[in-house]
């Protein structure tokens, strides 16, 4: 009897402990770590194995996670770097297993809903604050970067612009009164993008998630939106010219102006990672050069060819990143890992008593880690890559397989 309260204990806590992860993924980093660190050993405690490997199993989007964190893990064993590197890089991956552990645990819709207000509430708290450092009621200190909040200015603007793409849903979703506060949200999510925090990577996925959004709710009729947005853009940004921020349009200039050895700039530096990150993976195009093999790599080829980074961690680039460490075979894997919970996000759609904006929040999710891992290494990055994990996890825990009438969880399924 004691036994069955300890793992009914352990199975609630579990619950609530991935909320509170969604609510930290707005906090410092240490608060998400500390969250999932309880969650997993909640998760070993709680018992229950049989039903949890049966959902991992028949769960596609939960086997390709494994499979490419099981990648990484080969590449441990003919990578160029020392073993302790090896295996930090390694560990940095750990979040990938998140997506199968949580899906094996959130089979009630209840706390799902509970999961995703919990993340939309932590990040309307990260939004209030930083209005209010704006304004001068919380305090500010301006290193640059804009009003961040908690994380820094890339992390926060990613955030900002998801959060912005669930609130216009939330908005088309509503009535009434709620529909309008929906839409605000939306708005003051925006302009904090684009005017309070001069994060560059977030203000493009906003602006990809909001041409996104127009085409997911109009479909054909949003061209005449789309072709105005396209005029109006370019408008709203001289009439805004003296606002905060102003990055975004600096990325031509800063590639034209950028001299490896006198004047680096943040875009300039960027490609030139790009290049080389490029020559890289042809030396090794099958496999890769292995985990956490990049660094090293890098330092290697800038000696002999005189550029300006010698000691670079990562490309920048999470797709680079994979390509040059597991070759081809790692980055159709990973591209695996993006494309089959895009497909299971419009299975969410047909199933009946489902709730619809499921499967809008995971296509807005997978595009906002596609399009920043296209100017960062998001899966690699601690807060960015966990972010998506998480989430990832709570979304795809809706996907309910065939093989579930199989299983004796039909109560949940």
């Amino acid at each position: 009897m004691l036994y069955q309260r300890c793992l009914n204990y352990f199975e609630k806590t579990q619950i609530y402990l991935i909320a509170f992860s969604c609510f930290s993924i707005a906090l410092p980093t240490a608060f998400m770590s500390v969250s999932m660190g309880l969650f997993v050993i909640a998760w070993v405690f709680s018992g229950n194995f049989n039903k949890k490997f049966q959902l991992i199993k028949n769960h596609p989007a939960a086997i390709i996670s494994m499979a490419l964190f099981l990648m990484y893990g080969v590449g441990l064993f003919y990578s160029s770097a020392l073993w302790e590197v090896r295996l930090s890089w390694w560990f940095k991956y750990h979040k990938l297993l998140y997506i199968p552990l949580i899906i094996s645990v959130l089979t009630n819709e209840k706390h799902k809903d509970i999961a995703i207000k919990s993340f939309l509430a932590g990040m309307l708290m990260v939004l209030a604050i930083s209005y209010l450092e704006w304004v001068g009621i919380v305090p500010h200190k301006d290193i640059g970067q804009g009003y961040f909040v908690f994380k820094g200015r890339i992390a926060h603007n990613i955030f900002m612009a998801f959060t912005m793409y669930l609130t216009l849903h939330l908005a088309v979703q509503s009535s009434d009164v709620k529909r309008w506060l929906w839409f605000a949200v939306s708005f003051f999510a925006a302009a904090n993008i684009l005017f309070l925090v001069n994060g560059r990577s977030g203000q493009i996925i906003m602006f990809v998630l909001f041409v996104w959004f127009i085409w997911e709710t109009l479909g054909w009729k949003s061209v005449r939106w789309l072709v105005a947005l396209g005029v109006t853009v370019p408008i709203i940004y001289f009439m805004t010219n003296g606002m905060p921020n102003s990055r975004l349009m600096e990325i031509k200039q800063e590639i034209v102006n950028h001299e490896p050895d006198k004047a680096p700039t943040s875009s300039g530096l960027r490609l030139e990672f790009y290049k080389n990150a490029l020559v890289l993976i042809k030396r090794h195009p099958i496999i890769g050069g292995g985990t956490g093999s990049f660094e090293n790599e890098y330092q290697l080829l800038a000696e002999t060819q005189k550029t300006v980074s010698i000691n670079v961690p990562n490309p920048h680039n999470e797709f680079l990143l994979t390509g040059q460490e597991l070759g081809i075979i790692g980055f159709l894997i990973l591209m695996a890992f993006f494309i089959i919970p895009w497909v299971q996000s419009y299975w969410f759609e047909s199933m009946e008593k489902s709730n619809i904006s499921y499967g809008y929040a995971l296509r807005g999710l997978i595009i906002t880690i596609v399009v920043g891992c296209l100017f960062n290494s998001l899966l690699l990055d601690a807060g960015e890559g966990k972010f998506y994990c998480v989430l990832a996890g709570v979304l795809l825990s809706v996907y309910q397989s065939k093989k579930c009438n199989n299983l004796n969880i039909k109560d949940d399924c």
